[in-house]
């Protein structure tokens, strides 16, 4: 007796395994949730919005940094490293928009 449904998980072996994809996202069967649905995405707006904030955060950290400023150059190193940090977090969710 078949139920007609299509497996969510094409297997890559004869057996289960969590390198699995699904065949709704795409993605591993270990990345979706205890009823197997499947994950959030990221907008892809804010995505984008990280790489923009980002890149500005780190260019005025070290523009603030060589202008003198501050007396303490603490606080634009602390910018620029906030803006690396978010302009990678913008490169690594950019490519999960739907």
């Amino acid at each position: 007796m078949s139920s007609g449904a299509a497996p969510q998980f094409v297997r890559w072996t004869g057996q289960a395994s969590n390198l699995d994809r699904c065949t709704r996202c795409g993605r591993p069967r270990s990345v979706h949730g205890a009823d197997w649905s499947c994950p959030t995405r990221i907008p892809g707006r804010m995505a984008d919005a990280a790489l923009i904030t980002g890149s500005v955060a780190a260019v005025a950290g070290l523009v603030l940094r060589f202008t003198a400023v501050f007396a303490n150059h603490q606080i634009p190193a602390c910018l620029f490293l906030a803006g690396v940090v978010m302009f990678i977090a913008g490169l690594c969710t950019g490519g999960q928009a739907e």
